[in-house]
Protein backbone atom coordinates (compact mmCIF):
# COMPACT_ATOMS: atom_id res chain seq x y z
CA UNK A 1 0.00 0.00 0.00
CA UNK A 2 1.37 3.44 -1.00
CA UNK A 3 2.17 6.43 1.02
CA UNK A 4 -1.10 8.55 1.63
CA UNK A 5 -0.89 11.95 0.97
CA UNK A 6 -3.31 15.30 1.01
CA UNK A 7 -1.35 18.22 -0.19
CA UNK A 8 -2.30 22.20 0.60
CA UNK A 9 -0.50 25.06 0.64
CA UNK A 10 2.42 24.00 2.63
CA UNK A 11 3.41 25.39 6.05
CA UNK A 12 2.73 23.07 8.44
CA UNK A 13 2.79 19.39 7.89
CA UNK A 14 1.49 16.53 9.99
CA UNK A 15 3.22 12.96 9.38
CA UNK A 16 1.03 10.26 10.86
CA UNK A 17 1.53 6.46 11.66
CA UNK A 18 4.68 6.28 11.33
CA UNK A 19 7.88 5.12 13.70
CA UNK A 20 10.92 7.20 14.03
CA UNK A 21 14.63 6.27 14.70
CA UNK A 22 14.64 8.56 18.07
CA UNK A 23 17.39 8.82 20.39
CA UNK A 24 19.49 5.57 19.40
CA UNK A 25 15.64 3.40 19.16
CA UNK A 26 12.61 2.94 16.84
CA UNK A 27 9.64 4.07 17.81
CA UNK A 28 6.34 3.03 16.32
CA UNK A 29 2.79 4.72 16.27
CA UNK A 30 4.65 8.21 16.10
CA UNK A 31 2.72 11.66 15.09
CA UNK A 32 5.16 13.93 13.84
CA UNK A 33 4.38 17.95 13.29
CA UNK A 34 6.29 20.25 10.85
CA UNK A 35 6.24 24.23 10.83
CA UNK A 36 8.32 26.37 9.30
CA UNK A 37 10.26 23.90 7.84
CA UNK A 38 11.51 22.21 10.90
CA UNK A 39 10.25 19.65 13.75
CA UNK A 40 7.86 21.36 16.21
CA UNK A 41 6.63 18.10 17.52
CA UNK A 42 7.11 14.39 18.07
CA UNK A 43 4.24 12.09 20.27
CA UNK A 44 2.61 9.24 20.07
CA UNK A 45 -0.58 11.36 20.64
CA UNK A 46 -2.58 12.02 17.81
CA UNK A 47 -2.39 15.78 16.69
CA UNK A 48 -5.71 17.21 16.29
CA UNK A 49 -4.59 20.80 15.52
CA UNK A 50 -5.37 21.93 11.73
CA UNK A 51 -2.33 21.45 9.53
CA UNK A 52 -1.97 22.21 6.08
CA UNK A 53 -0.77 18.91 4.43
CA UNK A 54 -1.69 15.70 6.36
CA UNK A 55 1.28 12.43 5.06
CA UNK A 56 -0.25 8.92 6.06
CA UNK A 57 2.89 6.61 6.13
CA UNK A 58 1.45 3.46 6.31
CA UNK A 59 3.80 2.53 9.31
CA UNK A 60 7.07 2.89 7.34
CA UNK A 61 10.20 4.07 9.20
CA UNK A 62 11.29 7.56 9.64
CA UNK A 63 15.37 8.36 9.74
CA UNK A 64 17.24 11.31 9.83
CA UNK A 65 18.11 12.70 6.15
CA UNK A 66 21.47 11.37 5.07
CA UNK A 67 24.58 13.74 4.79
CA UNK A 68 26.85 12.61 1.85
CA UNK A 69 30.54 14.32 2.61
CA UNK A 70 32.14 13.39 -0.17
CA UNK A 71 29.96 13.96 -3.92
CA UNK A 72 30.66 15.46 -7.34
CA UNK A 73 27.89 17.05 -8.37
CA UNK A 74 29.60 18.82 -11.44
CA UNK A 75 27.89 21.36 -13.22
CA UNK A 76 29.39 24.64 -14.86
CA UNK A 77 31.70 23.38 -17.59
CA UNK A 78 30.72 19.77 -17.04
CA UNK A 79 27.51 19.64 -16.70
CA UNK A 80 27.42 17.33 -19.32
CA UNK A 81 28.19 14.60 -16.64
CA UNK A 82 25.90 15.63 -13.72
CA UNK A 83 24.21 19.15 -12.94
CA UNK A 84 23.38 20.50 -9.71
CA UNK A 85 19.30 19.55 -10.64
CA UNK A 86 20.00 15.96 -11.94
CA UNK A 87 22.61 15.33 -9.14
CA UNK A 88 20.72 16.54 -6.40
CA UNK A 89 17.64 14.52 -7.59
CA UNK A 90 19.50 11.90 -7.35
CA UNK A 91 20.71 12.78 -3.85
CA UNK A 92 16.73 12.37 -2.94
CA UNK A 93 15.72 9.65 -4.38
CA UNK A 94 18.74 8.16 -2.74
CA UNK A 95 17.14 8.97 0.54
CA UNK A 96 19.84 12.33 0.67
CA UNK A 97 18.68 15.70 2.59
CA UNK A 98 22.29 17.02 2.10
CA UNK A 99 25.82 16.90 0.29
CA UNK A 100 28.82 18.36 0.06
CA UNK A 101 30.52 18.99 -3.36
CA UNK A 102 33.89 18.70 -4.11
CA UNK A 103 36.04 21.57 -6.00
CA UNK A 104 37.24 19.42 -8.93
CA UNK A 105 35.11 20.53 -11.00
CA UNK A 106 35.42 23.46 -14.30
CA UNK A 107 36.45 25.91 -13.33
CA UNK A 108 37.97 24.56 -10.13
CA UNK A 109 36.62 25.59 -6.90
CA UNK A 110 39.79 27.64 -5.26
CA UNK A 111 38.79 31.30 -5.10
CA UNK A 112 36.56 33.79 -3.80
CA UNK A 113 35.44 34.01 -7.68
CA UNK A 114 35.04 30.89 -8.01
CA UNK A 115 33.39 29.56 -4.94
CA UNK A 116 30.66 32.59 -5.68
CA UNK A 117 30.15 31.21 -9.38
CA UNK A 118 29.52 27.74 -8.53
CA UNK A 119 27.08 28.85 -6.01
CA UNK A 120 24.95 31.24 -8.21
CA UNK A 121 25.09 28.15 -10.73
CA UNK A 122 23.54 25.98 -8.27
CA UNK A 123 21.29 28.07 -6.42
CA UNK A 124 17.92 27.82 -8.55
CA UNK A 125 18.83 23.99 -9.49
CA UNK A 126 19.02 21.92 -6.48
CA UNK A 127 16.41 19.69 -4.64
CA UNK A 128 18.29 18.90 -1.23
CA UNK A 129 20.91 21.09 0.74
CA UNK A 130 24.46 21.66 -0.50
CA UNK A 131 27.90 22.94 0.75
CA UNK A 132 31.01 23.24 -1.06
CA UNK A 133 34.27 22.25 -0.59
CA UNK A 134 37.31 24.40 -1.92
CA UNK A 135 40.98 23.27 -2.91
CA UNK A 136 44.01 24.89 -1.23
CA UNK A 137 43.87 28.13 -3.48
CA UNK A 138 47.49 29.08 -4.85
CA UNK A 139 47.17 32.59 -3.01
CA UNK A 140 46.87 31.34 -0.11
CA UNK A 141 45.74 35.16 0.92
CA UNK A 142 42.20 33.49 0.02
CA UNK A 143 41.69 30.69 2.20
CA UNK A 144 40.64 32.97 5.05
CA UNK A 145 37.97 34.94 2.82
CA UNK A 146 37.03 30.95 1.31
CA UNK A 147 36.30 30.62 4.88
CA UNK A 148 34.37 33.02 5.60
CA UNK A 149 31.68 33.09 2.46
CA UNK A 150 31.30 29.51 3.85
CA UNK A 151 32.84 26.50 2.50
CA UNK A 152 33.41 23.39 4.42
CA UNK A 153 36.63 22.20 4.13
CA UNK A 154 39.86 22.22 1.93
CA UNK A 155 40.15 19.40 -0.43
CA UNK A 156 44.34 17.92 -1.03
CA UNK A 157 44.98 15.38 -3.59
CA UNK A 158 48.21 13.73 -2.49
CA UNK A 159 48.89 12.07 -6.52
CA UNK A 160 48.40 14.40 -8.63
CA UNK A 161 48.32 18.14 -9.38
CA UNK A 162 45.35 19.06 -12.06
CA UNK A 163 43.69 22.74 -13.22
CA UNK A 164 42.74 24.77 -9.92
CA UNK A 165 45.34 22.41 -7.66
CA UNK A 166 48.70 22.46 -7.31
CA UNK A 167 49.98 20.94 -3.93
CA UNK A 168 50.63 17.79 -3.70
CA UNK A 169 54.49 17.77 -1.00
CA UNK A 170 54.53 17.92 1.98
CA UNK A 171 56.84 20.40 2.12
CA UNK A 172 54.31 22.83 0.12
CA UNK A 173 51.27 21.86 2.51
CA UNK A 174 52.95 23.01 5.49
CA UNK A 175 52.42 26.65 5.42
CA UNK A 176 48.56 26.43 4.03
CA UNK A 177 47.66 23.67 6.49
CA UNK A 178 48.68 26.16 9.36
CA UNK A 179 46.23 28.71 8.21
CA UNK A 180 43.65 26.51 7.42
CA UNK A 181 44.04 25.14 10.92
CA UNK A 182 43.30 28.65 12.03
CA UNK A 183 39.82 28.82 10.55
CA UNK A 184 38.84 25.70 12.21
CA UNK A 185 37.91 24.01 8.78
CA UNK A 186 38.96 20.30 7.89
CA UNK A 187 41.22 19.54 5.37
CA UNK A 188 39.94 16.61 3.26
CA UNK A 189 42.72 14.27 2.14
CA UNK A 190 43.11 12.14 -1.06
CA UNK A 191 45.98 9.75 0.41
CA UNK A 192 48.23 8.40 -1.75
CA UNK A 193 51.98 9.21 -3.32
CA UNK A 194 52.91 10.88 -6.14
CA UNK A 195 56.01 9.34 -6.54
CA UNK A 196 54.46 6.12 -6.49
CA UNK A 197 51.68 7.02 -9.34
CA UNK A 198 54.53 9.41 -11.41
CA UNK A 199 56.88 6.30 -11.61
CA UNK A 200 54.31 4.00 -12.38
CA UNK A 201 52.69 5.86 -15.38
CA UNK A 202 56.28 6.08 -16.59
CA UNK A 203 57.27 2.62 -16.73
CA UNK A 204 53.78 1.03 -17.98
CA UNK A 205 52.61 4.10 -20.37
CA UNK A 206 49.96 1.80 -21.85
CA UNK A 207 48.41 1.21 -18.52
CA UNK A 208 46.82 -1.57 -17.60
CA UNK A 209 45.01 -3.06 -14.52
CA UNK A 210 48.29 -4.09 -12.98
CA UNK A 211 49.19 -0.80 -13.50
CA UNK A 212 46.89 0.63 -12.26
CA UNK A 213 46.79 -1.05 -8.89
CA UNK A 214 50.58 -0.24 -8.50
CA UNK A 215 50.14 3.10 -8.99
CA UNK A 216 47.17 3.66 -6.34
CA UNK A 217 48.49 0.67 -4.06
CA UNK A 218 47.02 -0.19 -0.83
CA UNK A 219 51.39 0.73 -0.08
CA UNK A 220 51.28 4.27 -1.64
CA UNK A 221 48.07 5.13 0.43
CA UNK A 222 49.63 4.05 3.87
CA UNK A 223 52.37 5.78 3.38
CA UNK A 224 50.56 9.18 2.46
CA UNK A 225 48.55 8.27 5.64
CA UNK A 226 51.64 8.27 8.07
CA UNK A 227 53.17 11.27 6.85
CA UNK A 228 50.27 13.05 6.82
CA UNK A 229 50.01 11.93 10.65
CA UNK A 230 53.63 12.51 11.45
CA UNK A 231 53.10 16.11 9.84
CA UNK A 232 49.34 16.47 11.83
CA UNK A 233 51.77 16.06 15.07
CA UNK A 234 53.35 19.20 13.81
CA UNK A 235 50.76 21.90 13.15
CA UNK A 236 48.55 22.59 16.10
CA UNK A 237 44.60 22.86 15.08
CA UNK A 238 44.50 21.00 12.22
CA UNK A 239 41.18 18.65 11.70
CA UNK A 240 42.16 16.21 9.12
CA UNK A 241 39.68 14.11 7.28
CA UNK A 242 41.00 11.44 5.11
CA UNK A 243 38.52 10.46 1.87
CA UNK A 244 37.73 7.07 0.85
CA UNK A 245 40.11 4.63 3.01
CA UNK A 246 40.68 1.40 1.39
CA UNK A 247 43.73 -0.15 3.44
CA UNK A 248 43.05 -2.12 6.64
CA UNK A 249 46.29 -0.81 7.45
CA UNK A 250 46.00 2.87 6.90
CA UNK A 251 42.39 2.03 9.22
CA UNK A 252 44.82 0.85 12.03
CA UNK A 253 47.52 4.12 11.41
CA UNK A 254 44.16 5.97 11.77
CA UNK A 255 42.88 4.21 15.01
CA UNK A 256 46.30 4.69 16.46
CA UNK A 257 46.61 8.27 15.78
CA UNK A 258 43.00 8.81 17.29
CA UNK A 259 44.49 7.38 20.48
CA UNK A 260 47.11 9.55 20.74
CA UNK A 261 44.23 12.69 20.36
CA UNK A 262 44.96 13.74 16.80
CA UNK A 263 42.16 15.55 15.36
CA UNK A 264 41.05 12.88 12.53
CA UNK A 265 37.93 11.44 10.45
CA UNK A 266 37.79 9.12 8.07
CA UNK A 267 35.38 8.02 5.57
CA UNK A 268 34.88 4.37 3.39
CA UNK A 269 32.35 3.96 0.86
CA UNK A 270 29.69 1.25 -0.32
CA UNK A 271 32.41 -0.14 -3.27
CA UNK A 272 35.09 -0.40 -0.58
CA UNK A 273 33.05 -2.54 1.74
CA UNK A 274 31.15 -4.27 -0.77
CA UNK A 275 33.41 -5.23 -3.78
CA UNK A 276 37.08 -6.57 -4.08
CA UNK A 277 39.76 -6.65 -6.53
CA UNK A 278 37.99 -9.91 -7.95
CA UNK A 279 35.13 -7.63 -9.02
CA UNK A 280 37.57 -6.66 -11.51
CA UNK A 281 37.36 -10.17 -13.15
CA UNK A 282 33.13 -9.20 -13.83
CA UNK A 283 33.37 -6.03 -14.09
CA UNK A 284 36.58 -5.12 -15.97
CA UNK A 285 37.48 -1.37 -16.69
CA UNK A 286 34.15 -0.26 -15.80
CA UNK A 287 34.83 -0.67 -12.02
CA UNK A 288 38.15 1.43 -11.97
CA UNK A 289 37.84 3.70 -8.81
CA UNK A 290 40.37 5.56 -7.27
CA UNK A 291 41.35 4.15 -4.96
CA UNK A 292 41.41 0.92 -6.44
CA UNK A 293 38.91 -1.95 -5.25
CA UNK A 294 41.09 -3.83 -2.89
CA UNK A 295 42.00 -7.29 -1.46
CA UNK A 296 39.70 -9.52 1.16
CA UNK A 297 41.88 -8.87 3.76
CA UNK A 298 41.21 -5.01 3.12
CA UNK A 299 37.67 -4.95 3.05
CA UNK A 300 37.46 -7.50 6.02
CA UNK A 301 39.96 -5.10 7.64
CA UNK A 302 36.97 -1.67 6.92
CA UNK A 303 33.99 -3.58 8.30
CA UNK A 304 36.28 -4.09 11.75
CA UNK A 305 36.51 -0.26 11.54
CA UNK A 306 33.22 0.28 11.47
CA UNK A 307 32.67 -2.01 14.18
CA UNK A 308 35.62 -0.49 16.40
CA UNK A 309 34.18 2.83 15.44
CA UNK A 310 37.08 4.08 13.43
CA UNK A 311 35.15 5.01 10.58
CA UNK A 312 33.55 7.99 11.03
CA UNK A 313 31.39 8.55 8.02
CA UNK A 314 29.91 6.18 5.46
CA UNK A 315 30.20 8.37 1.92
CA UNK A 316 29.04 7.62 -1.74
CA UNK A 317 31.86 9.52 -3.68
CA UNK A 318 29.34 10.12 -6.38
CA UNK A 319 31.48 10.36 -9.33
CA UNK A 320 29.31 10.89 -12.62
CA UNK A 321 30.85 10.23 -15.87
CA UNK A 322 30.00 9.20 -19.43
CA UNK A 323 30.16 5.90 -20.78
CA UNK A 324 32.58 6.80 -23.59
CA UNK A 325 35.05 8.88 -20.73
CA UNK A 326 34.96 5.56 -18.84
CA UNK A 327 35.96 3.61 -22.15
CA UNK A 328 37.93 5.08 -24.60
CA UNK A 329 41.31 7.16 -25.00
CA UNK A 330 45.06 6.07 -22.88
CA UNK A 331 44.31 4.23 -20.32
CA UNK A 332 45.95 6.84 -18.05
CA UNK A 333 43.28 9.29 -19.27
CA UNK A 334 39.79 7.01 -18.06
CA UNK A 335 37.72 8.45 -15.94
CA UNK A 336 37.63 6.51 -12.87
CA UNK A 337 34.85 6.41 -10.51
CA UNK A 338 30.88 6.16 -10.92
CA UNK A 339 27.64 7.23 -9.67
CA UNK A 340 26.91 6.33 -5.86
CA UNK A 341 24.14 9.02 -4.54
CA UNK A 342 21.20 6.42 -5.24
CA UNK A 343 22.86 2.77 -4.54
CA UNK A 344 24.49 4.09 -0.96
CA UNK A 345 21.33 3.58 1.40
CA UNK A 346 19.76 0.65 -0.44
CA UNK A 347 23.03 -1.19 -0.16
CA UNK A 348 23.47 -0.35 3.03
CA UNK A 349 20.24 -1.03 4.32
CA UNK A 350 20.66 -4.59 2.72
CA UNK A 351 24.07 -4.77 5.31
CA UNK A 352 21.65 -3.76 8.27
CA UNK A 353 19.01 -6.49 7.41
CA UNK A 354 22.06 -8.98 7.10
CA UNK A 355 23.32 -8.11 10.78
CA UNK A 356 26.56 -6.62 9.18
CA UNK A 357 25.61 -3.71 10.99
CA UNK A 358 22.85 -1.71 13.03
CA UNK A 359 20.09 0.67 12.13
CA UNK A 360 21.74 2.65 14.80
CA UNK A 361 25.20 2.57 13.67
CA UNK A 362 24.10 3.37 9.76
CA UNK A 363 22.63 6.13 10.91
CA UNK A 364 25.54 7.44 12.88
CA UNK A 365 27.71 7.10 10.08
CA UNK A 366 25.39 8.88 7.14
CA UNK A 367 23.81 11.46 9.46
CA UNK A 368 24.99 12.09 12.98
CA UNK A 369 28.59 11.71 12.39
CA UNK A 370 28.45 14.21 8.99
CA UNK A 371 26.68 16.91 10.92
CA UNK A 372 28.99 16.24 13.86
CA UNK A 373 32.79 16.47 12.43
CA UNK A 374 31.05 19.43 9.57
CA UNK A 375 29.09 21.82 11.55
CA UNK A 376 25.85 20.73 9.77
CA UNK A 377 24.01 22.71 12.45
CA UNK A 378 20.33 21.48 13.25
CA UNK A 379 20.57 18.28 11.20
CA UNK A 380 21.36 14.82 11.02
CA UNK A 381 18.90 14.01 13.74
CA UNK A 382 15.22 14.21 14.66
CA UNK A 383 14.99 16.34 17.54
CA UNK A 384 12.42 19.00 18.32
CA UNK A 385 13.84 22.00 16.42
CA UNK A 386 15.98 20.44 13.96
CA UNK A 387 15.46 21.34 10.30
CA UNK A 388 12.56 18.10 9.33
CA UNK A 389 15.28 16.55 7.11
CA UNK A 390 13.70 13.42 6.98
CA UNK A 391 14.32 9.89 5.23
CA UNK A 392 11.72 7.34 4.61
CA UNK A 393 12.25 3.75 3.73
CA UNK A 394 10.74 0.28 3.88
CA UNK A 395 13.23 -2.07 5.64
CA UNK A 396 11.03 -4.84 3.75
CA UNK A 397 10.91 -3.95 0.53
CA UNK A 398 12.80 -5.82 -1.92
CA UNK A 399 14.91 -4.10 -4.72
CA UNK A 400 17.04 -5.12 -8.15
CA UNK A 401 19.54 -2.14 -9.09
CA UNK A 402 19.03 -0.51 -11.89
CA UNK A 403 21.04 1.89 -13.35
CA UNK A 404 18.87 2.61 -16.17
CA UNK A 405 16.29 4.26 -13.72
CA UNK A 406 18.63 7.04 -12.06
CA UNK A 407 18.19 10.58 -11.92
CA UNK A 408 21.81 11.06 -12.24
CA UNK A 409 23.28 11.33 -15.81
CA UNK A 410 25.60 8.92 -15.40
CA UNK A 411 23.55 5.66 -15.55
CA UNK A 412 25.65 2.92 -15.08
CA UNK A 413 27.12 1.04 -11.75
CA UNK A 414 29.00 -1.62 -10.54
CA UNK A 415 25.97 -3.02 -8.55
CA UNK A 416 23.83 -3.23 -11.62
CA UNK A 417 21.49 -6.33 -11.17
CA UNK A 418 22.51 -6.74 -6.91
CA UNK A 419 19.23 -7.33 -4.86
CA UNK A 420 18.84 -6.94 -1.59
CA UNK A 421 16.38 -5.66 0.80
CA UNK A 422 15.55 -2.13 2.11
CA UNK A 423 14.10 1.07 -0.33
CA UNK A 424 14.26 4.54 0.17
CA UNK A 425 10.54 5.71 -0.04
CA UNK A 426 10.99 9.21 0.56
CA UNK A 427 12.85 12.34 1.43
CA UNK A 428 11.54 15.43 3.26
CA UNK A 429 14.17 18.70 2.98
CA UNK A 430 13.77 21.68 5.36
CA UNK A 431 10.04 20.34 5.98
CA UNK A 432 8.76 19.61 2.57
CA UNK A 433 8.64 16.78 0.47
CA UNK A 434 10.92 16.25 -2.24
CA UNK A 435 10.42 12.86 -3.38
CA UNK A 436 7.54 9.90 -2.09
CA UNK A 437 6.37 6.46 -3.67
CA UNK A 438 8.75 7.59 -6.81
CA UNK A 439 7.07 10.30 -7.51
CA UNK A 440 8.94 13.94 -7.54
CA UNK A 441 6.89 16.16 -4.99
CA UNK A 442 9.18 19.45 -4.76
CA UNK A 443 10.85 21.79 -7.34
CA UNK A 444 14.28 22.79 -7.93
CA UNK A 445 15.59 25.28 -5.51
CA UNK A 446 14.04 23.97 -2.85
CA UNK A 447 17.67 22.81 -1.14
CA UNK A 448 19.15 25.74 1.20
CA UNK A 449 23.11 26.37 0.12
CA UNK A 450 24.87 25.33 3.72
CA UNK A 451 27.25 27.34 5.54
CA UNK A 452 29.76 25.63 8.76
CA UNK A 453 27.48 26.64 11.79
CA UNK A 454 24.54 27.83 9.88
Amino acid sequence: MGISIKLCLLRSLRLRNCKIFYRGTVIDDVEVLIENGKISRLTKLKIDRPVDTIIDLKGLLVIPGLIDVHTHLRGLNLAYKEDYDTGTLAAAFGGFSTVLDMPNTEPATESVETFKLKVEAAKPKVYVNVGFYSFIPEKLSEIRKLAAEGVFGFKVFMHRVMPGYKFTSLEDLEEPFKLIGETGLPILVHAEKREVYETVKREHPDGGLEAFEEALSEYSENESVNELITMLRKVERVKLHFCHISSHVSLKRIAEAKAEGLSISCEVTPHHLLLSKRSYETLGIYGLVDPPLRSEACVEGLWAGIRQSTVDCIASDHAPHTLEEKTTGSFWNIKTGFPGLETLLPLMLDCVNRGWLSLSKLIKLTSQNPAKIFRIAGRGFIEVGYWADLTVVDLNEEFILDPSTFKSKAKHSPFKGWRGRGVVKGVFVNGEPVVLNGEVLSRPGVGKLLKPGV
